[in-house]
């Protein structure tokens, strides 16, 4: 659409004639002796810029037709790029911690760089820039140090100062302080448009567009064997449970004798037993702790059902006397011993000879040593009895003693037996 029937100058790119405009009225009048092309700038190699700079008489369009090249060509020096003087005051006044050097022949790249560290060699190690010329495709990292700050507002800028004087009224606002350097902040970093602030968690409404929000989980487990089996493993993993009953609809929902029980784990977790019969709840606020816990509850509850052990803790003797609480007596014994075969197992890894006898929830071990191993001892064997005794499954405490001519022996025996005990004691709740 460009009318070209009278004269005119028309400044087009690219500058090296390969495509666009520049080339589209290249082709357009070159092959008219009235016209004329100048090349402006340094003109790269294999491009028609270069090409006609040296008068060939014909040259091919980009439709690939070969055309007479009748026009005026004439090369005109012009560089939009500063000069080493220019580039040394430039960088001088930015100061810069790095420099790269690209984008130029090698050469005069070289000469750039050492003209710069020749410059920067008079200042302090500590305070000479890097300076990098890297080739092509080669991957430079550099490292950049920044110190960041944040605005403590809300209830986290104040602390309230203590107040020893009881003439003071209680109606009164408490005086509040700032908080020294050193202090330990805890609250909710939030950045917006290069600006931080730390606010509380109740805070965060007041000074920022956030809110604070939490997740609620609740997960439905199948279970089919009863409460008292539950409240076991429960008792045995975790200390400290609190557990509350309800009455339940038994007709409508066919719900356990017990009612609904609900085990509570710390302030985390809750465990919902005998509200719909088959499935126990696992009730809890998402957060790491909260999730580490309710996954171990899950994996508690389906072996609640499925081990020999509940099997046998909660199947009925065959006798037509049953006492519910000469049940929970077999349920103790029978859960001291698995802890009594525990300390027996792990005394067997340690010795070599190790026997042990069971009564009730009170378990005897003797460790017997040869006189080899020993050579201090001039007897046949070395003995120790270890006495295990529980005095209240439930909260997994037991009264360990040791007997043993060998004190190095003794506390070995003792330092075992204790840390399976401990192992094997419920999880304290917090």
């Amino acid at each position: 659409t460009f009318d070209d029937r009278g004269p005119s100058v028309v400044f087009a790119s690219p500058g090296m004639l390969q495509s666009g405009v520049s080339r589209q009225l290249f082709d357009r009048w070159a092959s008219d002796p009235k016209n004329g092309c100048l090349i402006a700038g340094y003109a790269v190699e294999h491009t028609l810029a270069k090409e006609i700079m040296s008068q060939p008489k014909e040259v091919v369009t980009m439709e690939g037709r070969r055309q007479p090249l009748n026009c005026l060509v004439d090369y005109v020096s012009f560089s939009a790029h500063v000069d080493f003087v220019q580039n040394r005051d430039f960088i001088t006044s930015v100061n810069p911690t790095n420099i790269i050097l690209v984008h130029g022949a090698k050469e005069e790249m070289g000469r750039l760089k050492g003209a710069l560290m020749l410059q920067y060699n008079k200042l302090p190690e500590n305070k000479r820039p890097t300076i990098a010329m890297p080739p092509n495709e080669v991957e430079v990292k550099l490292i950049f140090t920044r110190r960041r700050s944040a605005k403590v507002m809300g209830k986290l800028a104040e602390s309230p100062a203590d107040d020893n004087n009881d003439q003071v009224e209680e109606s009164k606002a408490k005086a509040v302080v700032e908080p020294r350097e050193g202090d330990a902040v805890r609250g909710i970093l939030v950045t917006q448009q290069n600006s931080s602030k730390i606010v509380a968690p109740e805070d965060l409404s007041t000074y920022t567009p956030l809110r604070v929000g939490s997740v609620s989980s609740r997960l439905h487990v199948p279970f089919v064997g009863k409460i008292e089996t539950l409240r076991m493993f429960l008792g045995e993993m975790f200390r400290d449970i609190e557990e509350t009953r309800e009455d339940s609809e038994a007709d409508v929902d066919g719900a356990d004798d017990e009612g609904v029980v609900t085990f509570s784990i710390g302030s985390q977790v809750k465990v919902i037993a005998g509200k719909t019969k088959g499935v126990a709840t696992v009730e809890w606020d998402c957060s790491p702790v909260g999730d580490v816990i309710a996954d171990s509850l899950v994996a508690l509850i389906m072996h609640a059902q499925s081990s020999a052990a509940s099997i046998r803790l909660t199947g009925r003797p065959c006798r037509h006397r049953s006492k519910k609480a000469r049940e929970g007596d077999l349920e103790n014994q029978a859960t001291a011993e698995e802890h009594l075969r525990a300390v027996h197992q792990a005394l067997s890894d340690q010795f070599l000879s190790v026997e042990a006898t069971y009564e009730a929830m009170k378990g005897t071990f003797e460790v017997t040593l040869d006189a080899n191993d020993n050579a201090s001892e001039e007897s046949n064997g070395l003995v120790c009895i270890a006495t295990v005794e529980f005095e209240n499954i439930l909260d997994g405490t037991a009264k360990v003693t040791v007997e043993c001519e060998d004190e190095k022996l003794a506390a070995n025996v003792r330092g075992c037996v204790q840390n399976v005990v401990a192992a094997s004691a419920p999880i304290a709740m917090d």
